[in-house]
């Protein structure tokens, strides 16, 4: 007899799925990924016609989750105006051998906590052992779960935060201040480049935020914002400067932080030490000295979405979650 299908929203997601409770499983994905033990098809990615309108469907499975997961995604730049989030998303989770469809939920909340994962594990291998100084650029729904996961994975003394609306800043510092207990100051993204020994960028940008002088040698760099290729995050001349390891090299090439720098032949295609699961199997060298400046470009891959729908649905079904229905 098929199983029922689960349907969950953002809210009951929230309440009951921690970031730090994904964040291993993230990383032992990624390691597992570089082992061949998973399959990964690539994004397919379309520009409405209509304006700033982005569409993606990317599918994944893990052998490790024994699940197969599908997500249609959406980028509404404009939102900001209209008072709605710039991205909505929705996933599906399927038993892999038989096909059966096991859950529908919300796919924004996943997203963030597995990008938010990922630039935590980018943290825990590259950032230097005595980092502790955390700026996180963004203060949307991606900057604040950045912020969650980075604390989870590493102590830091400070935490500073930017975004192009100082008011969002602001509030997103004071809320997450409470919530943490640590000091979370709203500032420029100069003195929060500046001041940082690790700096993660969350943004839609356009236009580079994040300039080469304001970053100190010794810095690491969670670039999480970049997934097409007209975003950019970083000032390109910044690039030659630094250590990249990507999540996944031909998507990265296409379409993450480096594609516009190698577009313009300041990066070469080799431009990648290697991709974070190498670093984590011990397949690629990481940091040589505190004075490297390292850098983690990662566009989001496919197998992240199915880690952590599978801890998503487990939780479902151990705590009843959500509501349960046949299609026949």
């Amino acid at each position: 007899m098929a199983r029922p299908t689960i349907l969950l929203n953002r809210q009951t997601i929230a309440e009951h799925i921690q970031i730090a409770s994904v964040i291993s499983a993230i990383e032992r994905a990624m390691a597992d990924f570089e082992r061949g033990n998973d399959y990964l098809p690539p994004k397919a990615i379309y520009q409405l016609p209509v304006p700033a309108a982005f569409a993606a469907c990317i599918a994944g499975y893990t052998k490790a989750a024994n699940l197969m997961s599908m997500k249609i995604g959406q980028e509404r730049t404009h939102n900001v105006q209209r008072s709605l989030p710039t991205t909505n998303s929705w996933i599906m989770a399927f038993e892999p051998e038989s096909g059966e469809l096991l859950m529908i939920c919300d796919g924004t909340l996943p997203t963030m906590y597995r990008t938010a994962a990922a630039a935590a594990t980018g943290i825990r291998h590259l950032a230097r052992g005595d980092a502790s100084t955390l700026a996180v650029i963004g203060a949307g729904q991606l900057g604040r779960q950045c912020v969650r996961a980075a604390v989870a994975t590493r102590s830091f003394d400070r935490v500073f935060l930017h975004d192009v609306v100082p008011e969002t800043a602001q509030q997103a510092a004071t809320e997450l201040s409470a919530q943490l207990g640590i000091f979370i100051a709203a500032v420029d993204a100069q003195v929060a480049c500046q001041e940082a020994d690790v700096i993660v960028t969350a943004t839609n940008s356009r236009s580079p935020i994040v300039l080469s002088d304001w970053v100190r040698p010794g810095t690491h760099l969670s670039c999480m914002g970049a997934d097409l290729h007209e975003k950019i995050e970083c000032e390109p001349k910044l690039l030659p400067r630094c250590k990249i390891w990507s999540d996944q090299t031909e998507h990265c090439l296409q379409r993450g932080e480096v594609s516009q720098a190698v577009e313009h032949n300041l990066l070469s295609r080799d431009c990648y030490v290697g991709t974070l699961g190498q670093l984590i199997n011990g397949d690629s060298d990481g940091r040589s000295s505190d004075l490297d400046i390292t850098m983690f470009d990662g566009v989001g891959i496919g197998i992240q979405d199915t880690t952590v729908l599978r801890a998503i649905y487990d939780q479902a079904v151990e705590d009843d979650l959500g509501v349960r229905f046949a299609f026949s």
